[in-house]
């Protein structure tokens, strides 16, 4: 019988769309299409805002600087990414390394349910970006725009080298703004169920262990040691998704709180004016996209601490006292390995947990009335 896989397909599609997946055909044209079209993005979304400032109606600029900066986010992870192809590489092949040798001892049935419950939230993540860039991208062409030299309203401001207010410029411009926001919506999409699926793993794996774990008796003595090595792996995995989620995270933080101080302003810009529902709309969707991106990120580093702390109660309700002293000495390496955690964090200076999260999105809320105030002086 074959045990299934948990990675998830729907990640695993995404992952061959960036190119990053092993074994993606002409991974570099992958490559090429982000590095070039992003930063051409870039280059004219900033020299829009930088021609237009001062200029404008503030609320133009402070709407197109929070549709810039995400892609200037989608930039860093992308790097981060492929800096660190190998180790993603090597956290694939343990997953499908880990689901055949545990497939032989998960005597309740866990790593097929963890696999079909991954694909379904990864697919549901994934669909959800999609739909708040439709939202985002609904808005932007049904809010007017406040430069009165514009006629056409194009889905992202840029200062491009052509006019775009005649046909068919405007619609070729307008379908290939909507193709791309739409596809880096994904690539968003996508890192987060990447995350998720990493989490669901280890928490699967551990499962599996503590059952082991607490099933032993006195003599069984090889499978502790098989434990032991097990749980070692478990850490090493758990140090590859640091190593490649830590300054995705700390990024994510830092652009994140810019972006919601925006949308704030955008917000409340809405709920004072006559014609503001499709603005007030499309800050909300984006908003609520944003502080469910932050969530996850914490939810991930709460989790694995959760699943951590099962392995100590697991190691401590199994028979360690009916077991000779240099055999026991091994349940005490694994709590003592396990008390360390398997931490998860912002650029290696603060860790993810749901207390963090609480204290993220209070300083979202500080920084977007202080923004607001500050801004509201200067309008």
């Amino acid at each position: 019988m074959k045990i299934r896989s948990t990675v998830s397909k729907s990640v695993r599609y995404g992952l061959h769309f960036i190119g990053i997946w092993p074994g993606t055909p002409f991974p570099g044209l992958h490559k090429f299409y982000w590095i070039s079209s992003t930063i051409i993005w870039q280059f004219y979304q900033y020299k829009y805002m930088i021609t237009h400032f001062g200029t404008d109606e503030l609320t133009d600029t402070i709407d197109c600087l929070s549709i810039t900066l995400p892609y200037t986010l989608l930039i860093a992870k992308l790097s981060v990414a492929w800096i660190n192809h190998s180790v993603l590489c090597e956290m694939l092949s343990t997953m499908e390394e880990d689901c055949v040798k545990y497939g032989t001892i998960d005597a309740n049935k866990v790593i097929p349910k963890t696999a079909e419950f991954s694909y379904r939230i990864t697919s549901f993540v994934t669909i959800l970006y999609l739909s708040s860039a439709s939202g985002v991208a609904a808005g932007n062409l049904a809010f007017p725009h406040f430069n009165e030299t514009v006629d056409r309203q194009l889905l992202l401001n840029m200062d491009l080298p052509f006019d775009t207010n005649e046909s068919p410029t405007y619609e070729l411009v307008v379908t290939a703004q909507v193709l791309h926001q739409m596809a880096s919506a994904y690539v968003f999409g996508v890192f987060s169920a990447l995350l998720v699926m990493l989490i669901l793993h280890i928490g699967c794996v551990i499962d599996i262990l503590c059952d082991t774990l607490v099933r032993i008796s006195p003599k069984e003595i090889e499978k502790l040691r098989l434990v032991t090595i097990r749980h070692q792996e478990i850490i090493v995995f758990a140090d590859r998704i640091e190593q490649l989620f830590t300054y995705i995270a700390l990024c994510q933080l830092l652009l994140n709180t810019l972006v919601t101080c925006c949308l704030g302003f955008l917000a409340i810009t809405a709920l004072k004016t006559e014609h503001g529902l499709p603005l007030l709309l499309k800050s909300s969707s984006f908003y609520a996209v944003l502080c469910l991106e932050i969530f996850i990120y914490c939810f991930a580093g709460e989790y694995l601490n959760v699943k951590n702390r099962m392995i100590v109660d697991a190691a401590y309700q199994m028979t360690w006292y009916d077991l000779q002293p240099n055999i026991s000495r091994q349940i005490v390496f694994i709590i003592l390995k396990s008390q360390k955690g398997l931490p998860l964090t912002f650029g290696k200076f603060s860790t993810l947990s749901l207390e963090s999260f609480t204290g993220v999105m209070l300083l979202f809320y500080r920084w977007l009335f202080a923004a607001n105030n500050f801004l509201y002086l200067f309008q």
